[in-house]
Order: C-alpha cells, then sequence, then structure tokens
C-alpha cells in the first residue's frame, strides 16, 4: 500500500527537479493524465446529467394527465372595477398636487 507521505514526497522531488529532462517528461505525463481525467469525468457527468433529464421528461410523458378542477378566478369584474377606480382616484389626488403652489419653508438656519 502506498502511503499519503510517499506520493507527497515523489511530487515534491517531481517538482524540485522540473528543470531535468527526466522531470519535465514525468510532469508532462502527470499533467496530460490529469487533464484527460477531468475530461473524461466532464464527459461522464454531461452523460449522467443528460440520461437524468431524458428519464425525467420520459416520465412525464407516461403520467396521467391531472383532472382536478381549477381553482376559481381570483377577481370578478365588480372587484377588479372597484380597484382600478381607487388606483385612478389615487392619481387624480397626486395630479392635483401639483397645481397647488407650494408652501414656503423657513430656512432653519437663520
Amino acid at each position: 500500500m502506498i502511503k499519503f507521505s510517499d506520493i507527497t514526497g515523489r511530487a515534491r522531488d517531481l517538482y524540485a527537479a522540473r528543470y531535468e529532462p527526466e522531470g519535465v517528461r514525468t510532469l508532462a505525463d502527470l499533467y496530460w493524465r490529469s487533464m484527460l481525467g477531468v475530461a473524461c469525468l466532464a464527459v461522464v457527468c454531461a452523460l449522467a446529467w443528460g440520461i437524468f433529464d431524458l428519464v425525467g421528461a420520459l416520465d412525464m410523458l407516461s403520467a396521467t394527465p391531472d383532472s382536478t378542477p381549477l381553482p376559481p378566478a381570483a377577481f370578478n369584474r365588480s372587484t377588479l372595477q372597484h380597484i382600478v377606480q381607487g388606483f385612478e382616484d389615487r392619481q387624480a389626488q397626486f395630479n392635483s398636487l401639483g397645481a397647488q403652489p407650494l408652501p414656503a419653508i423657513s430656512d432653519p438656519s437663520k
């Protein structure tokens, strides 16, 4: 069994000899294998996600449709008209504020 300290010690030795041709080749091989592993992991994750979504879509297609009745409307026409009238009244009050001159405010620093 390889101990973790052996692995880190070997990696430390490889990094210390990174300017030697043997060290560069080993580091390049390690880098290539790690990038290849990351790419393979990304492909496997993408395939797993795609299969998961496909199975979910197929389950939704095979499910029976929901036959419960729709909920009642939140507003009826008279309630909605009352709300709109309230907004129009507030707009008229706001517009009337612009027609009146503002009261004079004394300077508090004097």
